[in-house]
């Protein structure tokens, strides 16, 4: 008897220390939501899986793609058209003349293709430097002064301690750090907040590819998610195919018509 008691006795002392280190506030439970809220990405099938429910406010996230071309920019787009809309009226998450940043891009930005899609591009900062101790500087200088929540960068590779300065100046000055990797460096593992991966999916019978294949490699306070896919070409290029579908049969057929005469464009 006087052992049972000792048992139980051990067991109420057992679970009351438990109890005192769940308390901890640096101790991260598997269950447990963080009470920050994420950053909506204009995406629904992208936020349902996302943690929080959105990109996260800060911090350093990687993206991996297995082409160029499958979506990579088309995903932050609504992101990016929120910070900086070409809409003075339009709500917008941040307020005071913020500025989106483009580190290093592999090719040049399409000013145009980007005001279709609300985004002033008078608020769009570009480093085009090739010379790797550049553009570190440059991301730590522009991560840590706070005045760009959103920056993209393009790096052929990142280290361990690189990825966890980067991550450190996105923290202080409250920044998101998209950084686009190749996926030889999917391999590593850096202390970041976020890492996707992008694929093409197959085309449709009108030859376009309507849809990107999304991996969660990692998503910082949540357990894995299966593959799933995206729509991510813009609205007006999604309505631009649909109309090539129902308009180039009917045009086909009138340009066999012998009454129709073709111009020079004609085959």
């Amino acid at each position: 008897m006087a052992a049972l008691e000792q048992n139980v006795n051990l067991a109420g002392t057992s679970q009351s220390r438990l109890e005192l280190l769940l308390e901890r506030d640096d101790l991260w439970r598997g269950d447990a939501l963080h009470s920050v809220a994420g950053v909506d990405t204009g995406f629904a099938g992208l936020n349902q899986h996302l943690f929080n429910g959105g990109w996260p406010p800060s911090g350093l996230c990687e993206l991996f793609q297995s082409s160029e071309g499958v979506g990579e920019l088309s995903v932050l787009l609504p992101l990016i058209a929120k910070i900086i809309p070409s809409n003075p009226l339009k709500t917008t998450a941040i307020e005071g003349g913020a500025w989106v940043s483009f580190v290093a891009p592999k090719h040049i930005i399409y000013p145009e293709s980007l005001s279709m899609q609300g985004i002033d591009v008078s608020r769009l900062l570009w480093i085009d430097t090739a010379d790797r101790k550049e553009q570190l500087w440059a991301l730590e200088q522009i991560l840590t002064s706070g005045a760009s929540p959103l920056v993209l960068c393009w790096l052929d590779k990142l280290s361990v301690t690189e990825a966890r300065r980067l991550q450190l100046a996105s923290e202080k000055g409250t920044s998101l750090c998209v950084c686009y990797l190749p996926q030889s460096a999917l391999q590593q593992a850096h202390p970041v907040q976020l890492r996707l991966l992008l694929n093409r999916v197959g085309a449709t019978s009108q030859g376009a590819d309507l849809s990107t294949n999304v991996s969660i490699i990692k998503r910082r306070g949540g357990w894995p998610v299966a593959d799933f896919e995206l729509p991510l070409l813009p609205p007006f290029m999604t309505q631009s195919f649909a109309f090539d579908a129902i308009v180039m049969p009917a045009a086909a057929s009138m340009a066999n018509d012998n009454n129709v005469l073709q111009g020079p464009w004609s085959a």
